[in-house]
């Protein structure tokens, strides 16, 4: 029994390995996003190259895929083969349906992007940090000045000598510090006062004026050398205002990442461009392959069902589609399954009474074929049997002419049985590779010496020709067709045979013709031809057509002819060709 299969074919990539590269696309993406702007802003290093590289080795890879799913389908719109138009159809539905959403979708996010960015200029943020950095200078110049009077006036003395609270003289003032320098020439503090945490154990420096700002020493504050009278020193701490070395490093951090983000903004559309590209490259790639596998499961079905429908047109009722589906198609196909389940199983009905009928008409025809013979067998047995009875004497006279008649009456009954055996139990074809030339001419060479009168001609024959029959069986449908012809030229004129390769439905065949100049057949007995039983030949039993036929169609051939009065007839065989071996 032949059967389509209605499942999908095998596609360049399945639904696991496109589900698996759109996960690690989507890892990547997103690792590529996080990193991107961040560490541009933050000028950090970022391997910009190595993820160009996978991402073009993954659109790489999916374009060589769908490339060849493409050549595949172009390749059978070419071919005209069943369903290639729906599959591009579908196929052109899915990419502009993805068109349609994507795209839309990155303008928007571009022109999204553009018009925060032209919001963000608006608001002059940059200018803002600007002047928020110079205010943050103004005001520390502004302390220093004020830190550097206070350091230079009396009231600072008076503050070690008196032990007052430095507070009173400035809520700025942190601590305090005297040192005395002592014999080896080393400074040591004498009296502090203030904020112990801001003491220092050394002095850090002995040159009137500020002290240069030491990181981890000087958190927030500024120091101030004072000297005074007997070679002492005094440290003054002042206090900058709560986190100003934080807040400014903050300011000037926004600062740098402001200028930055001006820079990137001339960059921007061909850096988000590229950004998508990435993005949705391979992911559009990937939609583009799943909708030729989504076009080609949905066309497939449709496709067999096609293909299956041409081969019931052809006479194959044994043809199925198989799906495994449970959707409209599913029972689309179940229903077009049990239809031609139904006609063939009509037909087998049909057949089985035609073959009866016919079965039938032949016992009809062979009793009548076997009963004319018997009349004269018995006629010519009477008349012995009767002159045997009345004059014995002159037996002799019929004895010989009654047997003889009897004899080939007897012969003629077994040849029609001969005959009737070979139709009835004509053994199926052994199919070989079998050259077509030698064949014609081993037909032909068996009739040339016998009939100097006629002229036999081969054609030109298409060269390495060969056929896939039961050489045996070939040339009894030869010598059939061929003695028919000497008979119907009465031992004189033309037998043609002539070979040309023909091609129908997706099959090649030769057709092979046998033309005789003969008597040609009448109109009226031209549709009992290939009938068993009907000759027009006076020692003919009529089956050496019917078998003939037989024959041929148990080869996966046809055969019928066409002829005229007076001019001659000519039979027509196509035997399928056998590629095999060229």
């Amino acid at each position: 029994m032949s059967r389509f299969d209605a499942q999908q074919r095998t596609t360049t990539l399945t639904i696991p390995a496109l589900f698996f590269i759109y996960t690690i696309v989507g890892i990547l993406v997103l690792v590529f996003s996080s990193n991107l702007f961040t560490q541009y802003v933050q000028q950090q290093s970022f391997s910009f190259s190595l993820f160009i590289i996978v991402f073009t080795l993954i659109s790489l890879v999916l374009t060589l895929f769908l490339a060849v799913a493409l050549f595949r389908l172009i390749r059978d719109i070419v071919q005209k083969r069943s369903g290639s138009r729906l599959k591009l159809n579908l196929f052109s539905y899915f990419f502009i349906l993805t068109l349609l959403i994507s795209v839309p979708t990155i303008f928007v996010h571009i022109q999204l992007i553009s018009n925060l960015l032209s919001t963000w200029n608006q608001a002059n943020i940059a200018a803002i940090v600007e002047d928020a950095h110079l205010f943050a200078l103004d005001s520390y110049s502004y302390r220093l000045a004020l830190i550097q009077r206070i350091a230079e006036s009396e009231e600072i003395s008076l503050v070690l000598q008196q032990r007052l609270k430095i507070s009173e003289v400035d809520p700025a003032l942190l601590a305090l510090q005297e040192f005395q320098q002592d014999q080896k020439g080393l400074y040591h503090t004498s009296r502090s006062v203030g904020n112990e945490a801001f003491f220092l154990n050394s002095l850090p420096g002995t040159e009137k004026g500020f002290v240069p700002r030491n990181e981890g020493r000087d958190q927030s504050c500024i120091r101030y050398i004072v000297p005074q009278q007997y070679g002492r020193l005094i440290l003054i701490t002042f206090s900058l205002g709560h986190e100003f070395d934080e807040k400014l490093a903050r300011i000037e951090a926004g600062q740098d990442i402001i200028r930055i983000l001006s820079q990137l903004e001339s960059r921007l559309v061909s850096l988000l461009g590229g950004f998508y590209m990435v993005l949705y490259l391979p992911i559009l790639l990937m939609v583009m392959i799943i909708a030729i596998s989504l076009s080609d499961s949905l066309s497939q079905p449709i496709s067999n069902l096609v293909q299956a429908t041409r081969k019931v047109a052809e006479g194959d009722l044994s043809i199925r589609v198989i799906c495994t589906t449970h959707d409209d198609i599913g029972t689309l196909i179940d229903s077009f399954n049990t239809m031609v389940r139904n006609l063939e199983k009509a037909q087998s009905r049909a057949l089985q009474t035609e073959k009866e009928n016919i079965w039938k008409d032949m016992s009809q025809r062979l009793a009548h074929e076997i009963k004319n013979p018997l009349t004269p067998i018995k006629l010519s047995a009477e008349r012995v049997l009767r002159r045997w009875k009345t004059d014995p004497k002159r037996l002799g006279e019929i004895l010989e002419e009654s047997m003889l008649a009897i004899i080939q009456e007897t012969d003629g009954l077994t040849n029609l049985l001969t005959e009737f055996r070979t139709f009835s139990r004509l053994p199926p074809p052994v199919l070989e590779r079998t050259a077509l030339q030698p064949l014609l001419e081993e037909a032909l060479n068996l009739y040339r010496t016998s009939y100097p009168d006629i002229q036999f001609i081969i054609n030109t024959i298409p060269p390495n020709t060969y056929l896939r029959v039961d050489r045996r069986h070939i040339n009894q449908v030869l010598a059939n067709l061929i003695i028919n012809s000497i008979d119907a030229m009465h031992g004189r004129g033309i037998i043609e045979i002539q070979t040309d390769l023909v091609k129908k439905t997706d099959c090649r065949y030769c057709r092979i013709s046998i033309r005789d100049n003969g008597c040609g057949i009448p109109e009226e007995h031209r549709s009992l031809i290939f009938t068993p039983y009907f000759t027009t030949k006076a020692t003919g039993t009529g089956l050496g057509l019917s078998i003939v036929e037989r024959i041929v169609l148990d080869h996966g051939g046809t055969i019928w002819f066409d002829s005229a009065i007076g001019v001659g007839t000519t039979f027509f065989i196509d035997l399928p060709v056998d590629s095999t071996g060229s």
